[in-house]
């Protein structure tokens, strides 16, 4: 990955998947812990055994679009001083920290958790079909909906958890 001063790429997306990532804060009055996939359910079960005495919700699921609606009906009754964890490949976190931003989470209430990699979404800013991959920033992908290479580029939509795509040779003249 390139190494910019600005980027809307979040450093989880790219940390070792063995590494550990710091601990998350204790300071919420109460807890949304979310879990995608069969290492993010134990993380799940981790967090909650260690937030004894706090309130606990936990939403879990095989991949992110089975969490995202409850995820996000949750999160239209949450109070402030909640805090949300989730956990689950890194396409899964990115696409449901889309859905709590888009609700309202600010990044100091959020803590994510990678536990591995997985698809993620590139959108194609050709014919805007979004086409799930496993990517990482600077590969080419063909794109679902109008076939051209698309360059994965290091931009990530905060609202959807999207990687921004566009034609890798579209500068090139054909001859």
């Amino acid at each position: 990955m390139p190494k910019l001063e600005h980027t809307s790429v979040p450093p989880w997306t790219v940390r070792d998947v063995g590494a550990r990532p710091p601990e998350p804060d204790r300071t919420g009055g109460s807890y949304l812990l979310v879990g995608v996939g069969s290492a993010g359910r134990q993380a799940v079960t981790e967090w909650a055994a260690a937030l004894g005495g706090f309130a606990v919700r936990a939403l879990v699921g095989d991949d992110a679009a089975a969490v995202a609606t409850d995820l996000s009906a949750a999160l239209a009754e949450t109070r402030v001083g909640a805090r949300l964890r989730i956990a689950g490949p890194v396409g899964a976190c990115l696409t449901l920290r889309g859905v709590a931003v888009s609700a309202g989470v600010e990044d100091d209430e959020l803590y994510v958790s990678p536990t591995g990699t997985g698809p993620v979404d590139i959108w194609c800013v050709h014919c805007a079909v979004t086409t799930a991959a496993e990517a990482v920033v600077t590969d080419v992908v063909p794109c679902a909906g109008c076939g051209r290479n698309l360059l994965v580029y290091h931009h990530v939509s905060r609202r959807t958890g999207r990687f921004l795509g566009f034609q890798v040779d579209a500068e090139e003249v054909a001859s």
